[in-house]
Order: structure tokens, then sequence, then C-alpha cells
């Protein structure tokens, strides 16, 4: 109920700021000023993230460093893969996972458990058989049974049923249609190493289907912007965040905020805000490639954007007073504070827009800039940060700016997506399961 009621208040908040703003050339103005700070701060993000990502890159071309003492030191990583109907993809996600090469060949520091939730497909019998395929060791690798799972309808509910079942003191999520190097874990490992006081650390996503569209194109260039959000985050001491695909998290800091949230339909954003709640942080690891299908229709698109607009939005109601009431150092609850504003700009967008439509048989003025600047701050925020991604990782030249421009572009379709996402909390039904995207598998790999 307090969702709803936040989720209301926000929308009617939204509708009288507009029209005040519209009414009104001073508040127009001001909001205008505010629009012209918003993109400066996101440009001294865009920077910092800039930064750490050309470090980071940097620092992992270089070979990991061993302790003389202990080479082999390693904290034990319970790899996890939720999967329910995935047999288009889990036999190369578990064939990439269990030939890694993190801990000695004979006993390696590192355990796959497979959890099939519920699959109709034969999932779970190609996971066993990819691990056999591979070689995995009989004590490394596990697919934890459809009766365990019974009746998990999240992510977040399938992995907080498996959390006892695992041995690691560090838990690894890795989605079904992910593709890792052999190096994965130990270059994970050596990127948490720089960043030790991190209680989780997120891998670089990237879509293995990039080439197929421009609809999977430009989820790419989206990646590396919220990368270059998520690392400018980090270098300003604010609360980055994990990502779902490739996040790891420390045992004792996961078991201390209570564990997986069974009912979160975006469980890495719950336990992000979460962990930034308790006074912990999230590292980056941009370095560290972790593969992942785009979607491929638009459809398929609204889905997903729409569960990951609901799930952040409630997140934010659900955490966010905890966290600035809480010990948390003031930078990151202004951290926070800045980030949330970032969802106060696409219900302001539509109901400015609405707002000018209705004036136009009234007779008072109408002005249009409103609208307009909130576009037009937006797309050039997104443009800053889509510069930072994509040259933090090589890109130059006209390829960059067109790049660039397409992933701006891109990013507008969240100033429909939020507002939506707002009504159908405030209104509609609670979303309570996770509703999956089709996989491609090797046909989208193999291109």
């Amino acid at each position: 109920m307090a969702s709803r009621l936040l989720a209301a208040g926000l929308l009617i908040g939204s509708a009288l700021l507009a029209w005040l703003v519209i009414a009104s050339a001073l508040a127009a103005r001001l909001l205008q000023a505010v629009i012209g700070l918003s993109v400066l701060y996101v440009g001294y993000l865009a920077y910092r993230g800039w930064r750490l990502i050309r470090a980071s890159l940097a620092a992992g071309a270089r070979p990991p460093e061993r302790s003389a003492a202990d080479p082999d030191a390693r904290p034990f990583i319970s790899v996890v893969v939720p999967a329910r109907n995935e047999a288009p993809v889990i036999s190369d996600v578990v064939a990439d996972l269990v030939a890694q090469r993190y801990g000695p060949p004979e006993a390696p520091a590192f355990e796959v458990v497979v959890l099939d939730a519920g699959s109709e497909d034969g999932t779970g019998a190609l996971a066993v058989e990819a691990a056999r395929n591979a070689g995995a060791l009989a004590d490394r690798f596990r697919v934890l049974s459809p009766e365990l799972m019974a009746g998990t309808k999240t992510k977040g509910a399938a992995l907080a049923r498996a959390t006892t079942e695992l041995r690691g003191t560090t838990v690894a999520v890795v989605d079904a249609d992910a593709r890792v190097g052999p190096h994965f874990l130990e270059a994970v490992m050596a990127a948490w190493s720089r960043d030790p006081d991190a209680v989780a650390i997120q891998a670089r996503r990237h879509p293995v289907n990039e080439r197929d569209s421009w609809l999977t194109a430009a989820q790419a260039e989206e990646q590396l912007m919220d990368l270059a959000t998520q690392c400018g985050r980090r270098q300003a001491d604010g609360t980055a965040e994990l990502r779902g695909n490739g996040m790891f998290v420390r045992r004792e800091a996961l078991d201390s905020v209570g564990g997986w949230n069974a009912r979160a339909i975006t469980e890495d954003l719950d336990l992000s805000t979460q962990l930034a709640a308790a006074g912990e942080h999230v590292a980056l690891a941009p370095e560290v490639l972790v593969g992942e299908e785009a979607v491929t229709t638009l459809a398929d698109l609204w889905t997903q954007r729409m569960r990951w607009a609901e799930g952040s939005l409630r997140r934010l109601m659900e955490h966010g007073p905890r966290l600035l009431a809480g010990s948390a150092p003031l930078v990151r609850k202004l951290d926070f504070l800045a980030f949330t504003g970032e969802f106060l700009i696409p219900p302001l967008f539509a109901a400015s827009v609405i707002a000018s439509l209705i004036t136009i048989p009234l007779p008072i003025r109408m002005d249009w800039t409103i609208p307009i600047s909130l576009f037009a701050g937006y797309g050039l925020g997104s443009f800053l940060l889509a510069l930072a991604g994509l040259s933090g990782v090589g890109v130059s030249g006209t390829e960059l700016i067109g790049r660039s421009l397409r992933g701006a572009l891109f990013l507008s379709h969240w100033l429909v997506v939020v507002p939506t996402a707002l009504v159908r909390i405030a209104i509609g039904p609670q979303t309570t399961t996770f509703r999956q995207t089709p996989r491609m598998g090797r046909a989208s790999t193999d291109r």
C-alpha cells in the first residue's frame, strides 16, 4: 500500500509541477536552471566514470599479483545459475563455467550450481550433460532439484531458496544466457582486490548478439552508458549498483542484510540498495566481460524494461527511507538522492507534454519550452554518458559520435517506460512473477 501511495503521489506531484511551470515563467526558468545543473552533474559523473574505466582496463592488462606466502589462497566461490526453461543456452554457460581456471586443477576453488526452477524443456538434464562433457569434477557441479525450487516465482526467490545449499564464502550469480572466458572468476577477484573494502562487485555486461540489429547494438551502447554511470558513482564514493548477471557478493554481507529478497522482481537492485543502507559499497570490474543476449524485438524490450522500471522504483520506495535515515556516509545519501531524481524526469516530461496540450484551447500561455528542455537535458546527459562509456573502451572518431547519438536516442524510451511503471504501481496489480524474455542460444553467439 505504501508503494501505491508513493507512486500515486509522485504522479500527482508531477502533474501539479508541470502545470505550475507551464503557467509561471519564473517557475519555468527555475526548473530549466535545475535541468542545466543536473546535466553538469551527469557530465561530472561521466568524466569520473571514464577515468575509472580507463584505469581498470589498464590494470586488467597486467598479470595479477600473487601473494608469495600463499599463492593459491582464494575465497571459495559458489557460482549460481538460475534457470527455468533455458534449453537453448544452458549447455554453453555450464561449459564455460566448469572450465574456469580458478584454483589448482585438482581442487578448483569454486563450484557451479544450477537452479532448475521448474523447467519443462529438460534444462537440468542438458546442464548435467554439458558439465560431464566438459570434464567437471563431481563435487564441483550440481543441479539443485526442481523439488527444492518448487514454488519460486522470481529469480530472487530461487536464489534465497538455494543459499543454504551453497558452500562458498562468495556467491556469484550468472544468468543462463551468459558467456564467459576461462579466466572470468580469476579476473573478477583480481579486480576486487583493488577495492577490498567492497562487499560486492559487478562485471561488465556485454550483448553477444550486438551485431544482429540496430536494437541490439543500441542495447550495447546503453550498457556502456550504464557502466560509465556506475563507475562515476563509485569514483565519487556514491552508491554504485549490481546488475544481475556477473554479480559477486560476500556471503557474510549477504546474510547481514537478510539474504535475497524473494518478493523482489529485480533482486540485484534490491540487494544493492540494502547493502548501501547498511553502509556498504559495490565495486566495479569494467575490464571483465560477461556476455548476455540482448532482446531482439520491441515487444520483448517493453516487457523487460517495464520489469526493470517497476522493480527499481519499488526498491527505492521500500529501502530508500532507511538508507537516508541510516548510517551511510552523507556523500552516498546525496548520490542516492541525485540518482532518485533521475526517475522524476520521465513523469514530469510526460505530465508537461499533457499539460501543454491541454492549454492549447485555453486562454492561458502555452510554454512548450518545458517539455523541450526536459527532453534536451535528458538527451544531452545520455549523450555525455555514451561518450564516456564508448571512449572508455576505446571507441573513437566518427564511430564514437554516431554510436553515442544512437545510445542517447535509444535511452529516451525510459521517458515513456517510467511513467507507465508508476501508473502500474499506483493502480495496477503487483507484479509477483519473473517474466522471461526469449533466448536464441548459439544462433546469437556464433554470428
